[in-house]
């Protein structure tokens, strides 16, 4: 098992169909994933520290369609950083996801 396999497997199925997660990227050494519904965070970034705990980083990505041509357009995207926290367990991940995006995990 991946370690993006093993992050989907704590937050769940309920947690990713809560946040509508959706273009889930293994990283290798963790989990991106983009989320529906909240006004704060487009995507969440999960990466595992050698110390076996996470490093949570949350997105917004702004979006900008312009035309190269007047047949052609294309999209910029800008991603900044909402937050960044360090040596999360585990079993903290719903609440900092909760807590961050405003939208609920769990039933």
């Amino acid at each position: 098992m991946t370690i993006a396999q093993t992050i989907a497997q704590q937050l769940g199925r309920a947690c990713l169909g809560l946040l509508g997660a959706h273009t889930l990227v293994d990283l290798n050494d963790g989990l991106l994933f983009h989320i529906q519904g909240s006004e704060k965070v487009d995507a969440i970034q999960i990466i595992l520290h050698p110390s076996d705990t996470y490093i949570m980083t949350f997105w917004k990505i702004e979006t900008e369609t312009r035309k190269l041509t007047a047949e052609i357009p294309f999209t910029t995207m800008t991603w900044r950083k909402v937050q960044t926290i360090d040596q999360v367990y585990w079993d903290d991940l719903h609440h900092l996801i909760e807590e961050e995006t405003g939208l609920y995990t769990r039933f």
